[in-house]
């Protein structure tokens, strides 16, 4: 068997058979300019500003989530043969393809820094490069493929519920399956790894055609969802972080303000900057745009603006490539909050700063949320058919757990958090 092999840090290494139509056609998309451009957007964003070897990009998570299932639908096609074989290249494809409309800087962060009224929506973004790249259609061939990969990341009811559920659905499914692995790797701390094949072997589809995970395999669920946990507690709602991903929303909050005034002449800004800055919803982005959206083109911009003849906007630049990053006050408990943040209000007035840009707060966030209502079902010994958080109790209690414990901080500058008096 002819393979093409990948050295990976999730798994040994990442194979494909030129044999087999549907792994063929993800490595024949591999070499689009839509998924190479992968190698040039963050997968983590601001954790390496914390984990200084997370610097990695959706490139290699991409190939991951294909190659994960690819795994799954093996294992399924033993069983459910029928059912897996006229889906299998689609689910590829859209495993390979599901985050090519991710942007600069930082995948998700970016999403929200350009558009922070608005929803993530990758995904409907990916679904617009799929039926407008050329090289993709071109690559696949195949209208009905196309047309089910769309509805597939679209989770649409046409294509049955394992389809995407494989790709999207709660708890577990290969996207989160691939990341929680590699991010952990290459922060360089073991929160994120668990028994992947202790889990993906244990995978079956119901009557109904979704997935279900066999009781046996409980074990390796929760490992999964505590280690989930841990990537999101530990790493990605991490305080530092978090504070980095408002700085960087206030860089572009500036940008656009000087843009729609007119109060900068020099700040620098080619036709995509100019065209993004002027755009009200994710929509209003061509796919070209949407192409030249890579971190090398928002790091160039930002080294520019650091000489920019705005101080707001250069001061915020210059903090966010130096790492000179907003401080931290926890809101406790027993804080009123309203006089605090009066209070630091008045300390970043003081110290010269307009609190537009430079007082925020930040929280942490259920990430847990809908997961007991959406995560894979549980085949029981008996044949029935439960949801997670009935078959596991220790789960359900982690959802409590994770519903119940947000935290809350006001983010400024250094010296007024100086001036405020507070030392956490």
């Amino acid at each position: 068997m002819d393979k093409i092999s990948f050295a990976d840090v999730s798994q040994q290494q990442l194979s494909f058979s030129k044999d087999i139509p549907s792994e063929k056609l993800i490595l024949d998309l591999i070499d689009t300019p839509w998924v190479q451009r992968l190698r040039n957007v963050s997968q983590t964003a601001n954790v390496k500003l914390v984990y200084m070897f997370s610097e990695h990009s959706r490139f290699g998570h991409s190939l991951g989530v294909a190659f994960l299932a690819c795994q799954v639908m093996r294992h399924l096609s033993q069983h459910f043969k029928s059912d897996i074989e006229p889906y299998q290249t689609s689910v590829a494809v859209a495993a390979l393809l599901h985050d090519v409309g991710h942007i600069a800087p930082g995948s998700h962060v970016a999403q929200f820094a350009w558009f922070p009224d608005d929803i993530d929506r990758h995904e409907e973004t990916s679904n617009r490069i799929i039926k407008n790249s050329q090289d993709i259609i071109e690559k696949i061939n195949d209208p009905s493929v196309v047309e089910n990969v769309i509805n597939i990341l679209a989770e649409n009811s046409s294509v049955p519920p394992w389809t995407w559920e494989i790709i999207s659905g709660g708890g577990w499914n290969v996207d989160r399956g691939n990341w929680c692995i590699i991010d952990s790797v290459l922060s360089g701390v073991l929160y994120g790894k668990y028994n992947i094949a202790a889990l993906t072997e244990a995978i079956v589809l119901t009557e109904d055609k979704h997935l279900a995970l066999r009781e046996s395999r409980l074990d390796a669920m929760l490992h999964f969802a505590i280690s989930r946990q841990a990537m999101y507690s530990q790493i990605y709602q991490h305080r530092v972080i978090l504070a980095a991903d408002k700085l960087l929303n206030s860089v572009i909050k500036r940008a656009r303000y000087l843009l729609k005034n007119g109060n900068c002449p020099s700040m620098f800004m080619d036709e995509t900057m100019y065209k993004v800055l002027n755009a009200t919803s994710v929509n209003e982005r061509s796919i070209d745009d949407i192409f030249n959206m890579v971190e090398s083109w928002f790091a160039y911009h930002l080294r520019r603006w650091t000489h920019c003849d705005d101080k707001i906007l250069a001061d915020l630049a210059n903090r966010y490539l130096n790492r000179h990053l907003f401080k931290t006050v926890r809101i406790g408990t027993n804080d009123n909050y309203t006089d605090l943040y009066n209070q630091a209000k008045d300390a970043v007035i003081n110290c010269g700063y307009d609190p537009d840009y430079y007082l925020f707060e930040i929280s942490t966030k259920d990430v847990n949320k809908g997961d007991a209502n959406q995560s894979m079902l549980v085949l029981m010994d008996n044949n029935e058919i439960h949801s997670l958080s009935e078959s596991e109790p220790l789960y359900n209690s982690m959802l409590n757990i994770s519903k119940n414990e947000s935290k809350r901080w006001l983010i400024m500058p250094e010296d007024a958090k100086k001036a405020l008096g507070r030392s956490r």
